[in-house]
């Protein structure tokens, strides 16, 4: 991750902290972020209480999709203010080491939506391990990157932050694209060019 430019991460700093498109202050991005987590494990647990084949596959790809679009919003927006807001040696570590784990995600995830229940004994195992290694993410945000932000960047910047984070969830991927770029304007834009194609696919499967 280290070859990301500084161009790029300038780009997703100046996009949250403007609050682009919206230029306005809503709510606080680090409320938003703990709150799709929260989401996420919700959605967990529903999966693994449910007995029905068809239900539960439903909910894994809900829960696929919430996911992807938290990490392409997150890592558009938020990642960036790491190592432009607190900078140094801890806030580059934490930058490279948070976009390495979300890479890590959209593998994981790709493979989860490669295949179903149905057709593969190994879904269980396959969605197992991409949540296990969310949950580790999570954790680790919340005891480390989210408090560090709190320091670092202003209440009123990071309402902007939540302006943009609540705009852009609605444009992004919804399904996991591992080859597709992380940051800056590259990142922005094939999220509106993998947008319609992702709503076509899930259409056809029901969600």
């Amino acid at each position: 991750m280290t070859s990301v430019s500084r161009a790029a991460s300038k780009f997703g700093e100046w996009v949250g902290l403007t609050g682009a498109p919206g230029f306005f202050k809503s709510e606080n991005v680090i409320d938003l972020i703990i709150a799709d987590h929260r989401e996420a494990e919700s959605l967990y647990d529903k999966y693994k209480a449910t007995t029905d084949q068809d239900e539960k596959q439903l909910i894994a790809n809900n829960l696929v999709k919430v996911l992807v679009k938290h990490d392409e919003c997150e890592q558009l927006l938020v990642y960036p203010l790491l190592r432009e807001k607190i900078g140094g040696e801890r806030g580059e570590q934490l930058y490279e080491r948070s976009l390495k784990e979300h890479q890590d995600h959209r593998e994981l995830l790709y493979d989860v939506k490669c295949t179903s229940l149905k057709t593969d004994p190994e879904f269980d195992a396959k969605l197992q391990k991409a949540i296990d290694s969310v949950f580790h993410h999570v954790k680790e945000e919340e005891e480390e990157v989210l408090p560090l932000l709190r320091e670092h960047v202003t209440e009123d910047e990071l309402r902007y932050v939540g302006t943009s984070f609540k705009a852009h969830k609605p444009l992004t991927a919804t399904r996991p694209h591992p080859s597709a770029p992380a940051q800056g304007y590259p990142a922005a834009l094939a999220n509106v060019v993998l947008k319609p194609i992702d709503m076509v696919r899930d259409m056809l499967e029901g969600h």
